[in-house]
Parts: structure tokens; sequence; C-alpha cells
């Protein structure tokens, strides 16, 4: 059989608030597995915004366990009957990768006071959190402490830092130190947290991380085994980091990302990223030689801005080369080749309520090998029911529509 053709696909809708559903598909568009739990979501009569609604992120691992991400409160880690594996009270948000010791490698966000031309700023912090097998914190990594390390990037932070400055609200940081560290802490963390995300001009959004991936030593020795690649959406960055020895070991992206998601190192050293191309209104893919810096590869849609994700969506590479492409806000997955050709297209669309915010009809869609499909069993009927009630996913043939560029 076609390596290409045995792969199943994962998302998340963004409308299934507030029970959040995770949907498996195949090729034909048909929901073969469904995952559900309505733990720790916000109370609806609370009028949450869009970024705290339902599963900011999924993942499957090998053993057929899912772990999902309830931003800001919780790592959910379901059994394939949604039944709960373990449960981390953590502010998760974005994204995560498994390690194959089975460590998990989350994106958690932190406020913080930190040091700011001769006084003190507000910033969300963004850390990298390690957790054990079992949902226990072995170690936590703050992302602006290691990239303040390197002068290029805290150039590129004090920048984006003022230009937020200039078109939103800075909070003062003498108000709220007493929250973040008296005794209730971490629950003050959380609300203010979302007091931040929601303040005009999102002034102390500075970094924005949405990406982790756990690499391999390159060939090059650009960076070394267990370093990890991040993406800095705000910053227009992507950036390999030692988390132990605190440093960054690689960085790109100032002058070409806009917004970027989902950066990935190919088995061959070169790293793949969604460019969702905010400041020019189209979306592209590209693959980055990381020695020399160059664009190696790249695919755009035909016209340009037929394909445009302003926000989330993403990028991976399948067995046999082919191309995952996550048009997340067009709710469309995409299979290309390395020519240029559309192999494959998902048109993914849900029934959606009358108080349903999201803005993409999912946040990615990731490719999952058949042999952990087939680990799942059939403990999922009524949740995959009430999938196939609401969810509808329309595959396309291979089309002329899309074009690359060499």
């Amino acid at each position: 059989m076609d390596s290409a053709r045995s792969i199943c696909f994962l998302l998340s809708p963004s409308a299934f608030y507030p029970r959040p559903v995770a949907c498996l598909i195949d090729r034909h568009g048909q929901i073969m597995h469904a995952w559900s739990s309505t733990l720790d979501q916000p109370d609806p009569g609370t009028d949450p915004p869009g970024f705290l609604r339902g599963w900011n992120h999924v993942e499957l691992a090998n053993d057929g366990s899912l772990y999902a991400t309830v931003a800001l409160q919780a790592l959910l880690k379901l059994h394939p009957d949604s039944t709960l594996a373990w449960r981390a009270e953590l502010p998760v948000h974005h994204d995560l990768d498994i390690h194959s010791s089975g460590m998990v490698y989350a994106l958690t966000e932190e406020p913080r006071i930190v040091p700011w031309q001769g006084g003190t700023r507000v910033l969300l912090d963004n850390s990298v959190t390690i957790l054990s097998c079992d949902g226990q914190v072995n170690a936590s990594y703050s992302l602006y402490d290691i990239l303040i390390s390197h002068p290029d990037l805290t150039a590129l932070i004090e920048q984006e830092a003022e230009r937020r400055t200039a078109s939103g609200q800075l909070p003062d940081p003498a108000a709220l130190t007493p929250l973040l560290t008296g005794p209730d802490a971490r629950h003050a963390g959380r609300e203010v947290s979302r007091f931040l995300r929601q303040l005009p001009g999102s002034p102390c959004d500075v970094l924005h991380a949405n990406a982790v991936e756990i690499l391999d030593a390159h060939h090059a020795g650009l960076w070394g085994d267990g370093d990890v690649l991040v993406s800095l959406r705000n910053l227009n960055v992507i950036a390999v980091l030692d988390l132990t020895a605190q440093v960054v070991r690689w960085l790109w992206g100032p002058g070409e990302l806009s917004g970027q998601h989902q950066p990935s190192v190919l088995p061959g050293g070169t790293v793949l990223v969604f460019d969702n191309g905010r400041a020019v209104g189209r979306s592209r893919v590209l693959e980055i030689d990381p020695i020399s810096g160059q664009i190696v590869w790249q695919f755009s849609a035909s016209p340009p801005e037929s394909m445009f994700s302003a926000i989330a969506g993403g990028c991976e590479e399948l067995p046999g080369g082919t191309i995952l492409i996550s048009d997340a806000q067009g709710g469309r997955g995409i299979e290309v080749t390395r020519d240029g050709r559309t192999a494959w297209t998902v048109h993914i669309s849900t029934l959606k309520s009358s108080s349903d915010t999201s803005r993409a009809e999912f946040y990615r869609m990731s490719a999952v090998l058949a042999d952990t499909a087939g680990l799942l069993g059939e403990s999922d009927g009524p949740i995959r029911e009430l999938a196939r009630s609401r969810l509808r996913c329309e595959p396309r043939d291979a089309s002329a529509c899309l074009s690359s560029t060499l």
C-alpha cells in the first residue's frame, strides 16, 4: 500500500464548545474515531473569549492516547474511550510534543514582571514545561530568559514591545505584582493572562510562542539531540533552543516570516514552516536550508491570495514526501506534491451555534499512521455520532489550482 495513502488525519473542530471534540478522519472524509471531554471548559455563562473555548490543540501518541490542551487551564491525557488517564493543571496553550521516552514538552504561559529600561514591565512569558509519562512536572524553561541571551533576539523583543506599547494600553506592574506573588498566584496568573490578552493592542503579548518540536542532533552540528525548535509568532522568528544550556542555537525569519506556525525539521536537516503571511495577505509553505539560511523550496496558491490563514494553520511532510497543509481559516486540509500538484483536499465545516466565536474551522490538521489508528477500538460510538451529526468533511480529488515555486 502507498505509505501516503495509509495516513489518517486528526483535528479538533473549533465550533464544538462547550463540548470539544477531536476527530480522526480518513481520506474519504469518514470519521473513524472521536474523543470528547468537558473537563476544565469555562462556563458558557461567563462568555469566555474564543481562545479559551474548546481544545487549543490535540495530539495523538503512538499508543493511541489523545493529549488535549485546555487553554490556560490543563493538559488532559485521554484513553481511546475518552476516559481520563491523567490531568495536569497548567496554563498550557498552542502546542506540545511527545518525546520517545513518553515525556511531554508543552508550551505554557505565565505573566511576569521583568526589568525594562530602568524600570519594570509586564510581559506574557512563554515556557517549555516538561512532564513525565504520568503527568508530573519535571522542569520548566522560560523562553524569555533564553531569548534575551541572544543580542539579535533581545533587539527584536524590544522593538516589538515598543511597537505594541505605542498602540496599546500598558498595565502598571505595581498593580499586578501582589496578584502574581501572592498565595493564590497560580489561579491569579490565569486571570491576569486572560486580562492581558484582551487589552487593546495586546501590549504584553510580545513573544506568542505557538509551536514546539523536540529535535535530533543536526548532521552539521547546528543543534544537539534534545534541543527544541520553537515558533515565536509575534517576533516572526523560528529558533532552536538548548533548554539545559539556556542558549539559542539557530534562528531564522525576520524579513521573511509573518505570523508563522508549525515549523519542523525534515529528515535531511532542512526546516519546513507555514508562513501565514499576515502582513501581505497570503500564506505559503517554505523549506529552509538552516546552514545557508536560503529558501530551497516554497509553495503558494495560484493566485497567492486564494490561500490565506491569518491565524492558526500549519504544514508537515507526509511519508513519501508530499506536504500536508492546514489552511485553518479556509477550513481545508491540502496535500501537495513537491512539483506543485494538489494530490488531495478535504473541506471541513461545522454546524455552528449562534454563540460560536471561532475564527478558524480548526487549529491544525495532523497526520496519523494507520497502525496507530488501529489501536483505538470501537468504544467511541456516541461521540462519533455526535461528531457526524455536526461535522462535514468533504474530500476532493487532485486539482491544478495551486502551484509551487522552486
